[in-house]
């Protein structure tokens, strides 16, 4: 007597499994076709959010500090002690691509200056004690924001007048600049300045595409000068 096979034992021919590897190959390769490129349009979309949400936060706490400079906690801790700090301090160096302020910007308790700029490294904040040359150089500070192309400060005083005026290149308010403590001899201008704008602009490359572009601007409003 001939012995069978049981029905559906007896396995897939060469030519069969040929077949079924190649329509999964198949599959497998328009399933790479069709996420290959979504995950590079995934990649560039979040590259831009990126830079966008990092000048933002480098623009709020430039926004923050600047807003409290001139403000002296020493003076309310210990108010009879002389000499209080007062005067055009809180504004030590204001140029068109450098801003130093001085007070407590970062709500330590203590005053510091805090120096804004921008190098080959990205928008940059240096921190540091008064009258210290450190305080004043840009290749010092900590880096805020990378992809930052371009950072832009004007200066006007009570009335809304721009300073300098006539607007001079480069702003150098009262001829002082980044790099050495600054001169307090002549105050005229930075002891006008009542609103700051400051404008950023972020930039991130892409290969194969337009570079895109993102612009910040802030109007800010010294609160503590009078």
């Amino acid at each position: 007597m001939t012995k069978r096979s049981p029905h559906g034992q007896l396995g897939f021919t060469l030519i069969e499994m040929l077949i079924a590897l190649s329509v999964f190959f198949l599959i497998l390769a328009g399933v790479f076709q069709v996420f290959g490129p979504s995950n590079v349009l995934y990649a560039t979309g979040q590259r831009k959010v990126d830079v966008q949400q990092n000048a933002r936060i480098a623009m709020d706490m430039i926004v923050r500090q600047v807003r409290m400079a001139g403000y002296f906690p020493e003076n309310f801790d210990d108010p009879d002690a002389l000499p209080n700090l007062v005067g055009p301090v809180p504004i030590q160096i204001a140029t068109d691509g450098v801003l130093a302020v001085y007070g407590d910007a970062d709500g330590s308790g203590a005053s510091n200056v805090f120096l804004f700029c921008l190098d080959a490294g990205g928008l940059r904040r240096a921190r540091g004690a008064n009258n210290v040359v450190t305080s004043y150089q840009c290749a010092g500070g900590e880096v805020l924001a990378e992809n930052v192309t371009n950072l832009r400060f004007a200066y006007y005083d009570a009335n809304n007048v721009p300073l300098p005026d006539p607007p001079a290149t480069p702003h150098l308010l009262d001829g002082q600049a980044e790099g050495a403590i600054p001169d307090f001899t002549v105050t005229t201008q930075r002891a006008a300045i009542r609103t700051v704008v400051i404008t950023l602009t972020a930039q991130e490359a892409v290969p194969g595409q337009p570079a895109a572009v993102y612009t910040l601007s802030s109007n800010v409003r010294l609160r503590n000068l009078n």
